[in-house]
């Protein structure tokens, strides 16, 4: 039975999306915010108390579990929660008279808990799927909306694309191995058709991710969603994809070598005949993602494209995780400052952009810099959670985005990549200006000509969730830059 109890967050959550579902036409359109909201969370709670219960193990060799997965799974389960008080506040303040976006959150968050358990390309499509159509359908919630119907029309057709790439991918996969695990020998002199079926696979979970040079859709869809569903993207999506790139990547690891399965993702493996190639292309990948994303979110005065840019650079440093300690010299691969990374980039992420969706107003009309200066100080207390997020992802002490970054850089430097550490490192500061921007407009003097909207006594009640999960993730990201050791650094 341990192994199906792993798989109870998932199951949790996915009932908590029905039960939200069923019981939506049945509740009056003005109770349907002050009522779903709190039964989806109830399930998330539930799904993150079971993450205890979780123990190594695979199931059917279609999912697993260990440490850095159960970490994952609380992550994302934390990001769901955030997720579901920003629509709430958003919805509840503009009268939307639906309630199924809940629904659709939690089942998206069931989809990225299977893609970081998955370790069969057949039942990572499936998860990869689970996820990414109700995104779409919370991207386009604001049909009336030109830029939320440019937004979703862009995510759909190229989010279509990638997963016909990706399919094809795993039938070359197949057809090399003879089998859809993850683990598995290739058949005598298929090695090219391997080749190609793994590096069409990893574009499409790439395209996900929202790394270069699959990026292009990123800064239109997230302008187009809400911010608060833009928060919900940047983080729960990305874990999904970029766990399930770190478990694709050991096993092409694996299987290049002939070795044993490595499904434990918080086990060191050592290859003993690494391709210089991959290496490479890893690195090109990284490099471009670090530089549009830093570079690109400079001119942006939007916050939500500031952080679309954002998303695209940090993609990029997780990616040089997969390469450390030392990949390239003696075939060492130990991915826990890349997972490290990945959480705390996730939780600031999403709690920054819950904290702007509260700051924003209705229908997020004041989410610019410009709108936002003197916001921090009407609402100090979500405004300094918000700046607690920003100073993580600028990787300031003694928040967790400091050591994810120093842990990753140092690594970097000590495989022999000093050149391209230091780039990280310049393009880092070089991103740390516009989060600090954000932060300094906050809390500026307010415009004299500035018409910000208060919130009125009647939508006090969508903004307690809001608040405290805000403070929950800044909280977090305090308390695991301070110890590290909560998330297995």
């Amino acid at each position: 039975m341990s192994n199906y109890i792993n798989l109870l967050p998932v199951i949790l959550v996915v009932v908590g999306a029905m039960v939200s579902i069923a019981s939506e036409p049945f509740i009056k359109d003005e109770n349907k915010h002050k009522v779903l909201p709190w039964v989806a969370a109830f399930f998330v709670v539930l799904g993150m108390a079971s993450c205890v219960l979780a123990s190594p193990d695979t199931l059917f060799n279609l999912f697993a579990m260990d440490p850095i997965r159960r970490l994952l799974t609380g992550a994302v389960l934390l990001c769901a929660l955030l997720g579901i008080s920003g629509v709430q506040w958003t919805l509840g303040h503009e009268k939307h008279k639906g309630g199924e976006p809940y629904g659709l959150l939690l089942l998206a968050s069931g989809g990225a808990l299977l893609m970081i358990q998955a370790i069969d390309y057949l039942a990572l499509f499936i998860a990869m799927e689970l996820t990414s159509f109700p995104v779409y359908a919370l991207v386009g919630l604001r049909r009336r909306n030109s830029n939320s119907c440019e937004g979703v029309f862009k995510y759909f057709v190229s989010g279509a694309i990638f997963s016909a790439v990706y399919l094809y991918g795993v039938a070359m996969i197949y057809g090399a191995t003879g089998t859809t695990s993850f683990y598995s020998a290739c058949i005598s002199y298929r090695d090219p058709i391997y080749a190609i079926g793994v590096l069409l696979v990893l574009f499409g979970l790439l395209f996900k991710a929202g790394a270069a040079p699959v990026h292009y859709w990123v800064a239109d869809v997230y302008t187009g969603a809400a911010v608060a569903v833009t928060g919900f993207m940047a983080a729960v999506v990305k874990v999904g994809a970029l766990a399930a790139l770190g478990s694709v990547w050991l096993s092409v690891l694996v299987t290049k070598a002939g070795t044993a399965p490595a499904w434990n993702l918080a086990e060191p493996v050592t290859i003993s005949s690494q391709s210089e190639s991959l290496g490479v292309m890893v690195i090109i990948i990284a490099l471009l993602s670090m530089a549009l994303g830093a570079f690109g979110g400079l001119a942006q005065k939007s916050i939500r494209r500031i952080l679309a840019f954002s998303a695209v650079m940090n993609a990029g440093f997780i990616l040089l995780g997969v390469l450390l300690p030392d990949y390239i010299s003696s075939g060492k691969v130990q991915m826990g400052p890349m997972f490290y990374f990945l959480i705390t980039y996730a939780v600031a992420s999403a709690g920054a952009l819950t904290g702007v969706a509260y700051l924003a107003g209705k229908d997020d009309r004041n989410e610019t810099l410009d709108d936002l200066q003197g916001a921090g100080r009407k609402r100090p207390f979500v405004s300094l959670c918000v700046a607690v997020c920003l100073a993580s992802l600028a990787g300031l002490p003694p928040v967790a985005g400091f050591l994810a970054k120093f842990v990753l850089f140092t690594g970097a430097f000590s495989a022999g990549m000093d050149w391209i550490a230091a780039a990280g490192f310049g393009l880092s500061l070089v991103a740390a200006a516009y989060y600090l921007r954000i932060a300094y407009v906050l809390f500026a003097p307010a415009k004299s000509t500035c018409e910000c909207q208060c919130e009125c006594a009647e939508n006090a009640v969508f903004g307690y969730m809001l608040k405290f999960t805000v403070a929950i993730a800044a909280a977090a990201l305090v308390v695991v830059g301070i110890f590290p050791s909560l998330a297995l650094l």
